[in-house]
C-alpha cells in the first residue's frame, strides 16, 4: 500500500499521465476535425501528398493548386516530411501524421520537466511547467491547426536546448538537425545555439561550425534553392512587401530601420499577438529576456508580416516561439527567487497557475473556454460517412478538383486541383458547402455529369 501511495506522489508518474490524457485528447479531437472535413487541403492534404508520393517514389513532389506537378521545395524546404514517410508503410492515411502531431507535441513535456527540474532544482516546480505546457493556448491551438512539419520543432528544439544544458553536444546537434528539416527559417533559430555555445559556454570551434553550417544552409535555401524551384522568389517574400522585394532587401531594411519595425509591431492587433504568447506564463519570461534571443527570428517574422494570419496564436506560426517562451520562463522563475528568496514556491507556482488558466479560459481552444475550439465535437457533418466512402472509390488515378475542405481526404493521388482550379480538366470535381457559380458552370457543361448530391456536397464526373 504505501508503494502505491508513493507512486501517487510521484511527479513522473503525474506527468506521464498528463501527457497520455493530452495526446489522447487531442488525437481525438484532430480526428474528429478530419472525419467532419474540418481540415483541409492546406495545409494537411498537401502535407499527406507530399508524404503518400515520397513512399511511393515520387520524392517530395506535390501539386500546386492548379495541379501541376513540383517539388514541395517551391514552397518551403521541411524535408521533415521525407523522414515521415516510412510511418506511412504502418498507415498510409493522413491521420497518420495527425497522431505523430499530438505525440510529439505531447512529450515536449518531458524536455519542459528536465530542463525545469535541472534549472530549478525543485519537481514540484518542474512539473507545474509541464503542466502550463500542456495547457499552453499557443501549442494547443497549433496542434488543432491541420499538420505541419514546424509544430514538431516544439518539441525537438526543446531536446536540443536539454541537451545544450547538459553539455551532450551530439544529442544536441541531432535535434538541431531534426528541427532544421522542419522549416528553413529555424537553421538561424540553430544558428542562436552555435552563437551561444561560441560566447557563453566557450565551446568556440563547435558553436562557429554550427553558425557557418546553419547561416550557409540557410542562405542557399532561400536564394538559390527554393527560387529555383518556385520559378521566382520564396512566396512568402510578399508578407513583407513594406521592407523589400528581395530576401536582401528585407533583411537590410529590418536591419537599419528600427522606427519602421516599432511602428509595425504597434499596428493591427500585433501587440495582443505578444499578450497571448506571454500571458500564460504571467510575463515570467521579461525577467530572463537573454532566452528569448532564440526566438527573436520567428518573432520578428511574424510581427513584420503583413499576413494577419502570422501574428495569432490561431495557427502554426508561434511553434517555434513557444519552446523558448517556456525556456525563458523557467529561468525567469530561477531569477525571480534569486532576488526573492523569502517568497514561498507555493506562491509563484500559484501566480503562474492562474494565469495559465486564466488564458486557458478567455482565448484557448479547450472545452469550457469562452470561445472553444469543439465544433468537431458538437456540429458533426451530416451524411460524412456516405460522402467519405464515395470519396474512397475514387481511382487513385483520376485527377480531382475540390473544395479546400475536400482536398485532405482525396491527396493521396498525383495530380489534385483546388477549385476554382481544375473545374474544366479534372477527371471529377466535388464541392462541399460551396454556393457559387462555378457549380452552375459545371452543370452547364456538357463535358460533366452530376453523379452525385447530398445535401451541401455535390459531384461531378467527366463523360
Amino acid at each position: 500500500m504505501k508503494k502505491i501511495l508513493n507512486l501517487i506522489k510521484s511527479p513522473e508518474l503525474v506527468l506521464f499521465t498528463l501527457i497520455f490524457i493530452y495526446i489522447i485528447y487531442f488525437t481525438t479531437a484532430s480526428f474528429l476535425r478530419y472525419d467532419n472535413f474540418y481540415t483541409g487541403r492546406f495545409d494537411l492534404g498537401n502535407m499527406d501528398q507530399t508524404v503518400w508520393n515520397t513512399i511511393n517514389g515520387r520524392i517530395f513532389q506535390a501539386s500546386n493548386d492548379d495541379g501541376s506537378i513540383v517539388s514541395r521545395l517551391s514552397s518551403h524546404a521541411d524535408f521533415m516530411l521525407i523522414l515521415l514517410s516510412p510511418f506511412y508503410l504502418i498507415w498510409s492515411h493522413p491521420k497518420m501524421l495527425l497522431l505523430i502531431q499530438s505525440f510529439v507535441l505531447g512529450i515536449g513535456a518531458i524536455f519542459v520537466f528536465l530542463i525545469a527540474k535541472g534549472v530549478l532544482e525543485n519537481k514540484t516546480l518542474a512539473l507545474v511547467f509541464s503542466f502550463l505546457y500542456l495547457m499552453s493556448p499557443a501549442m494547443q491551438f497549433t496542434n488543432l491547426y491541420d499538420f505541419h512539419p514546424v509544430t514538431i520543432a516544439t518539441t525537438t528544439l526543446l531536446a536540443a536546448f536539454y541537451f545544450l544544458l547538459k553539455q551532450k553536444y551530439f544529442l544536441m546537434i541531432l535535434f538541431l538537425l531534426l528541427s532544421g528539416l522542419a522549416k528553413e527559417q529555424i537553421l538561424i533559430i540553430n544558428s542562436i545555439f552555435g552563437l551561444f555555445l561560441l560566447f557563453k559556454i566557450k565551446r568556440k570551434i563547435l558553436g562557429l561550425l554550427i553558425v557557418l553550417f546553419s547561416l550557409i544552409i540557410f542562405f542557399y535555401l532561400i536564394w538559390v534553392a527554393i527560387p529555383a524551384n518556385a520559378g521566382g522568389q520564396h512566396f512568402a517574400l510578399s508578407y513583407y512587401s513594406d521592407f523589400g522585394d528581395s530576401p536582401g532587401e528585407v533583411i537590410r531594411n529590418v536591419v537599419f530601420s528600427p522606427q519602421k519595425i516599432i511602428s509595425t509591431i504597434l499596428e493591427g492587433g500585433r501587440i495582443d499577438y505578444l499578450r497571448q504568447l506571454f500571458m500564460p506564463l504571467g510575463f515570467i519570461s521579461f525577467f530572463a529576456p537573454v532566452y528569448l534571443i532564440f526566438a527573436a527570428p520567428d518573432l520578428l517574422i511574424n510581427l513584420l508580416s503583413n499576413n494577419s494570419q502570422l501574428h495569432q496564436i490561431y495557427y502554426q506560426y508561434s511553434a517555434t516561439i513557444t519552446p523558448f517562451i517556456f525556456i525563458s520562463s523557467i529561468f525567469g522563475v530561477r531569477q525571480f527567487v534569486k532576488w526573492f528568496p523569502k517568497i514561498p514556491k507555493f506562491y509563484i507556482t500559484s501566480y503562474l497557475l492562474i494565469f495559465t488558466l486564466f488564458s486557458a479560459y478567455f482565448f484557448g481552444p479547450l472545452p469550457g473556454a469562452k470561445n472553444p475550439n469543439i465544433d468537431m465535437f458538437i456540429k458533426p457533418l451530416k451524411d460524412k460517412i456516405t460522402i467519405e466512402n464515395f470519396l474512397s472509390q475514387i481511382p487513385e488515378k483520376y485527377s480531382v478538383a475540390a473544395t479546400n475542405n475536400l482536398g485532405s481526404h482525396l491527396s493521396q493521388r498525383q495530380t489534385i486541383y483546388t477549385i476554382p482550379y481544375g473545374v474544366d480538366k479534372a477527371d471529377m470535381v466535388l464541392f462541399l458547402k460551396e454556393r457559387s457559380e462555378l457549380i452552375d458552370n459545371v452543370k452547364k457543361n456538357k463535358n460533366y455529369s452530376e453523379v452525385l448530391k447530398i445535401d451541401d456536397f455535390i459531384a461531378f464526373k467527366r463523360k
